[in-house]
């Protein structure tokens, strides 16, 4: 396993996407979304963020107001500590949930994402839910700008990854003790797949949330596709990428498929200014 490296410091302009820093975020959020309520069991989340992709909700109170957030890197940390998903949702969501309001800025909103490091907040409007923004909703409007700056100079170098022959259950500890929800898949130095948090939640209710179901070796057991991209690229092409596959991040390798690191939208959004 390999920790994370340093990245160049680059900056991209908000306006070259064509929007201004004053603009609302409500315009680049997702409106009525897809939410759960406190009292739901574990289950009945896991099936909503399996059947809807997503990877947070937000969780409601009966008076309809927010009053925390779960993600299926919080279910798949319930799962290793062996609680019931018998039991509410509110039992393991995070109550310290970062809001936005929806007349706020989107500059704001994204200095937000860099402080606080997480995914996506609720958007609401006198207290009451009325969107989701997210990282991937605002680097994705970026699809048609030549950034002229290349995928090395923005991505993480030496990233994180497992090797091929551990076991599921080694590989979900990982997931949760580094809170990456992408991890590559490396056999001789070479990349052979990606899993996602994600997948080893489905993995999971497939398998009725079982632990013997943990011992099988994460590759093959995962195989699929793994979409990559080469670090002289320009960074446009990484955003192209992500959204043609509906990826949140790339592995980026050599000529000979040799790991070199990883693009994600953080990775991009951090660079945003």
């Amino acid at each position: 396993m390999k920790n994370v490296g340093k990245k160049l410091s680059m900056s991209i302009d908000l306006a070259l996407a064509g929007f201004s820093k004053l603009q609302k975020v409500i315009s680049f959020s997702e409106l009525n979304p897809i939410y759960c309520l406190e009292h739901e069991p574990i289950t009945a989340v896991v099936n909503k963020i399996i059947d809807e992709g997503h990877r947070r909700l937000p969780v409601l109170a009966r008076n309809k107001k927010v009053i925390g957030i779960v993600t299926s890197m919080d279910i798949l940390s319930a799962f290793l500590r062996k609680q019931s998903f018998k039991d509410s949702i509110s039992i393991i969501m995070n109550r310290e949930v970062i809001f936005c309001d929806a007349n706020e800025s989107i500059w704001n909103v994204i200095q937000k994402f860099k402080f606080s490091r997480r995914g996506g907040f609720p958007v609401i409007e006198d207290g009451i839910l009325v969107g989701m923004i997210s990282e991937r909703d605002i680097v994705r409007k970026f699809d048609q700008v030549d950034f002229k700056i290349t995928i090395e100079g923005v991505m993480t170098k030496k990233p994180f990854y497992i090797h091929s022959n551990i076991s599921i259950l080694d590989a979900l500890k990982s997931m949760v003790n580094t809170h990456y929800r992408r991890l590559p898949v490396v056999e001789n130095n070479k990349i052979v797949g990606v899993v996602t948090s994600a997948d080893v939640l489905s993995y999971l209710k497939d398998n009725e949330f079982s632990f013997s179901a943990l011992v099988a070796p994460i590759f093959p057991t995962f195989k699929k596709e793994v979409y990559s991209i080469d670090k002289g690229k320009d960074l446009s092409e990484a955003v192209r990428v992500m959204i043609r596959h509906d990826v949140g991040g790339l592995p980026v390798v050599d000529e000979e498929g040799v790991l070199e690191g990883i693009i994600t939208e953080r990775d991009i959004l951090e660079e945003i200014a």
